[in-house]
């Protein structure tokens, strides 16, 4: 089984009464990630954030242009944070990218961070192909699901019969996720609600 993904984030972001120019966004993106992970996506906000590190909240102008920029790079840090348990979990098996193992991953995460996984999932759709702070995460995890679904007869690259199945088991995963995310699909727990899942996705 794939170990249990950790929390992005744990205890509170540390309050400094100084920073160095760049501690400040590193700070300031723990923080907001503490935040959402505790309280969920609708509890960011600049003034927020800045009181959580001990700056005034104009200093974050100099690091995000503005609530939805600092949204994209927490989105950002959880698409990275998905990949590398979907990395982990292609390594419990035969170290070999495999559509298994990627969906125990994905669930895996998916129902451990509900808030992070709602924020990832909470934004315009042409920030994840385009936007220079969200893109490069969101294809780390794209690139990982093209080769699960790699069939040993595909052209190299990214065709059109790759992205097919890459997008048809992403609709089906991320569907059956908000479903328990929302309250649609019921079960005992989210053991529960996971072993569901999967076995809907096995078939």
């Amino acid at each position: 089984m794939v170990r249990q993904p950790q929390a992005p984030v744990t205890g509170e972001a540390p309050r400094r009464d100084n920073f160095h120019h760049g501690d400040v966004r590193a700070a300031a993106l723990a923080a907001a990630l503490a935040m959402v992970v505790a309280d969920g996506p609708d509890a960011l906000s600049f003034r927020a954030v800045a009181a959580a590190i001990g700056v005034n909240h104009r200093a974050l102008y100099r690091h995000f242009a503005d609530k939805h920029e600092l949204t994209l790079a927490v989105a950002a840090q959880g698409f990275d944070a998905l990949a590398t348990v979907i990395r982990a979990g292609f390594d419990t098996g035969d170290g070999q990218p495999r559509p298994g193992p990627l969906y125990r991953a994905y669930v895996d995460f998916a129902l451990a961070q509900p808030a992070l996984y709602a924020l990832m999932y909470g934004i315009a759709g042409q920030n994840y192909l385009s936007h220079p702070a969200l893109a490069p995460s969101v294809a780390k995890v794209t690139a990982l699901a093209a080769d699960a679904f790699r069939h040993a007869g595909d052209p190299p690259g990214f065709s059109l019969a790759l992205r097919d199945r890459v997008m048809r088991a992403w609709g089906e995963v991320h569907g059956l996720c908000d479903l328990w995310r929302r309250g649609a699909l019921r079960a005992r727990d989210a053991e529960a609600a996971k072993a569901y899942i999967l076995a809907l996705l096995a078939q």
